[in-house]
């Protein structure tokens, strides 16, 4: 495992035989995950992808996020966290996160794949970016920009030239957190959300602790929290 972090972004890539279950939680910056083994099913919210070599996942601050492992094998990805004195401070960054912001708007999606030559490109910018990370050239900070400036900018085209996101998951628990977000600020009841989706409130209580290892009073409160930090 490779991990460092400074006031400006934070680098690791990692691989793992034995994984641990890993619950929903949410960040306060932006996470660029790229995957490249294992087999994983990674929840976004009410977003569900089921990741293939070579995808890249944008999470903006405040989504909450979750990988599920479907089988015992290797995982290996990479994972760049971007902070927010990154994004004050450098115009570039902070123009191609807003950007990319509109692009996952627009297409409806926050995956991109890259296969063959662009996958290796973008293996390349991330290893490139750790061993800068990591470096004790006084170029490296230069050279790590202008790493992560490279690789935005391939998931901003990739993002561009993006199909859209199909849902690859249609279960009662995707519709009632997608529901759950649209009404965070006056949040239903589980007995509104029962008779809204026609199911008992035991079944609804099961179906989704079993899909965010939560409870629906734990996810309101956790989404609750999060817009009240961001009114700060």
């Amino acid at each position: 495992m490779c991990m460092k972090q400074n006031n400006y972004f934070q680098i690791s890539h990692n691989r793992d035989k034995q994984i641990s279950s890993i619950y929903f939680h949410s960040h306060d910056f932006y996470e660029i995950y790229f995957f490249v083994d294992g087999n994983v099913t990674y929840y976004i919210e009410n977003e569900c992808y089921n990741l293939e070599k070579g995808d890249v996942l944008v999470i903006p601050p405040g989504k909450i996020h979750r990988p599920v492992f479907e089988k015992v094998k290797e995982y290996e990805r990479y994972v760049l966290w971007i902070f927010g004195e990154f994004i004050f401070a450098e115009k570039a960054i902070r123009t191609y996160l807003e950007q990319i912001n509109q692009a996952i708007l627009e297409n409806n999606t926050r995956r991109v794949s890259f296969k063959d030559d662009d996958y290796s490109e973008v293996k390349i910018l991330f290893d490139r970016l750790i061993s800068d990370y990591f470096s004790r050239n006084e170029l490296s900070e230069y050279t790590s920009e202008s790493c992560n400036i490279l690789l935005l900018d391939k998931i901003l085209n990739a993002l561009k030239a993006s199909e859209g996101y199909i849902s690859e998951s249609e279960c009662i628990t995707v519709k009632v957190i997608s529901y759950i977000n649209e009404n965070v600020v006056n949040a239903p009841t589980l007995d509104e959300l029962a008779e809204k989706f026609y199911v008992s409130k035991y079944y609804l209580l099961h179906k989704f602790k079993e899909y965010t290892k939560t409870t629906i009073h734990q996810y309101i409160l956790m989404k609750k929290t999060i817009c009240q930090n961001k009114c700060l």
